[in-house]
């Protein structure tokens, strides 16, 4: 723990009482050794209401005046992509830990940077790819790592995106929305999560990336989005779309063995493999190995219901669950930040494509360089050989001055 509490208990505070702030107080309530102890936010009428709401001691509008009040020991982040950068960086020298709702950042130089002030600090930071921590999602990558499908071959991701949403709606109506503002557009802010279920299984550090968004609607704005990647040994597609009912996150991952699909709002894997049956027994096999996998998929679920075990932000429990573990036992983040800089990375080179494709400028699409920043690269060296010997089975992957100003906070 950054001060070595005496009592364990990591008191946290949350800056940014927008959206997404009531999911983070909400999951923080069953984390087991955590106390919420302040919320912050440039417009006071949401930071009292939040504190309100959620039973929070204190509440600020001011980044420096809830700094220098009551004992924080780490801080989320949930402000707009633009200020998580400058946000983070004064945090971590504030000496605080840091938890960064998604994107991490605004583009690669920046998470950069903000690594390099944890490594600086002696501080965790971590990022929220939390549906990465979704249980059926580790359970599909289980099979995956175990060999249930072979050599993992192709993985698609799709996300059916809710443009008629709460979000959505604020999204599409203000053309200076500030997601609209951000590099990759709406699609910045959202498509890490279809993206790292692509990485979670691609190892390649600078994949082949082919991309392209355009519209389907009447909106002024892009609001699909289409990306191949190419590694050395398999391949991905990321589709992004608010033209499709219903709005789906599914993810199909194809083995030379066997492959399957994780439906991550059904909350079920379905499993597909080449029958063993001949000729038309085999189409009596197949719904029949699908009417049993429904059953088991039903109890399991129903078991779970009974638990109150599912739900949709099960994945940010748990992430939050292992961060401050980790925070508390002074342990490695639960992200490896050098898959924190290579998702980044990959989301730059997306937009980048995208920008290209739109304005008819060279493009290219083969697999980037590394970038010669030999000073970043030792740091994150430094910080994944330290995490690596800390516990390597944890990563993620096999391989990978802020002005004390809230920006608009509508998350």
């Amino acid at each position: 723990m950054s001060a070595n509490q005496a009592d364990g208990t990591v008191h946290v505070a949350l800056v940014g009482c927008g959206q997404i702030a009531d999911a983070h107080l909400t999951q923080l309530r069953y984390v087991p050794g955590v106390r919420v102890v302040a919320v912050c936010d440039r417009h006071p009428e949401l930071a009292e209401q939040a504190a309100m709401r959620f039973g929070v001691p204190h509440w600020f509008c001011d980044l420096e005046a809830m700094l220098a009040g009551p004992r924080i020991d780490a801080v989320h982040v949930t402000t707009p992509a633009q200020s998580h950068g400058s946000l983070a960086m004064r945090l971590l020298d504030a000496g605080v830990h840091v938890y960064v709702e998604k994107p991490f950042t605004v583009d690669a130089a920046e998470a950069e940077r903000v690594l390099q002030a944890a490594e600086r600090a002696g501080r965790l930071v971590c990022v929220g790819h939390d549906q990465s921590w979704d249980p059926i999602w580790r359970q599909a990558l289980r099979c995956a790592r175990d060999g249930e499908l072979g050599r993992v071959r192709h993985v698609e991701s799709l996300l059916g995106y809710p443009l008629d949403g709460p979000f959505g709606r604020l999204v599409a109506a203000d053309p200076e929305h500030w997601a609209r503002r951000l590099p990759g557009g709406l699609f910045h802010n959202t498509i890490s999560h279809p993206l790292y279920r692509i990485t979670d299984l691609m190892p390649d550090e600078h994949p082949g990336v082919l991309a392209e968004w355009f519209s389907l609607h009447e909106y002024g704005f892009a609001t699909e989005l289409r990306v191949l990647l190419r590694g050395r040994d398999m391949s991905g597609a990321l589709t992004f779309t608010s033209a499709i009912r219903p709005h789906a996150r599914i993810t199909r991952i194809y083995g030379s063995r066997a492959s399957l699909e994780v439906d991550l709002d059904a909350q079920v894997i379905r499993r597909y493999r080449t029958p063993r049956s001949p000729g038309a027994f085999a189409k009596l096999e197949i719904p029949a190995r699908q009417l049993r996998e429904a059953a088991v998929n039903l109890w399991t679920n129903l078991r779970r219901f009974l638990r109150c075990d599912i739900h949709y932000f099960a994945g940010m429990r748990a992430l939050f669950t292992e961060f401050h573990a980790a925070v508390r036992n002074g342990g490695p983040p639960p992200i490896a930040y050098a898959e924190i800089l290579r998702v980044t990375r990959l989301m730059d080179r997306i937009f980048a494509e995208c920008e290209a494709h739109a304005t008819g400028a060279p493009v290219r699409n083969g697999p980037e360089p590394a970038p010669d920043d030999s000073d970043a690269r030792d740091t994150l060296r430094r910080v994944a050989d330290r995490q690596a010997a800390a516990d390597p089975a944890e990563r993620i992957t096999e391989t990978g001055q802020a002005d004390g100003r809230l920006e608009e906070v509508r998350q």
